[in-house]
């Protein structure tokens, strides 16, 4: 299912300090395309193509998996359960990337150096340590939602 909220935070965090006719250059499509996007302008979802765009010039640990997730691309759970406990609402998922990109600073700050067998572990290690633990923490997350009944739920 499309979330347009998520997909919007998402670029804004891709984005990073660029202006967004920068990152939009830089990405390789149409300014307006990605301001009618990021405005909420667009009755659709972005394609994938375009979202593959974003991901490859994205800051801040921004996936293209996180984007297609957020665009509906990719379904969380195809299940016959309830799906409404396994899926992260936007506050929950902005609440792990602001974990997750804090991790990210402290490793790739650490002046003590981060070291594996002896050797010191190289960006594209701590990237992938990092994503590791961002699936685990999403995991956690769902795990540990509590249960609200029905009569509770909007």
């Amino acid at each position: 299912m499309f979330n347009s909220d998520l997909l919007i935070e998402l670029i804004k965090q891709a984005q990073g300090d660029r202006s967004l006719n920068q990152f939009a250059k830089n990405c390789g499509i149409d300014p307006g395309n990605l301001s009618r996007i990021v405005n909420n302008k667009n009755a659709q979802a972005p394609k994938p193509e375009t979202l593959r765009k974003i991901a490859s010039h994205a800051h801040n640990g921004v996936t293209y998996e996180d984007l297609m997730k957020a665009a509906g691309h990719i379904v969380l759970n195809t299940s016959s359960e309830d799906n409404s406990k396994n899926v992260l609402s936007p506050k929950d998922e902005m609440e792990i990337e602001k974990k997750i990109q804090s991790l990210r600073e402290d490793l790739l700050n650490n002046t003590g150096g981060l070291m594996l067998s002896g050797d010191p572990v190289s960006p594209e290690a701590i990237d992938s340590i990092v994503e590791a633990l961002a699936f685990g923490i999403r995991q956690a997350k769902i795990i540990n939602k509590k249960y609200t009944p029905n009569k509770y739920k909007e």
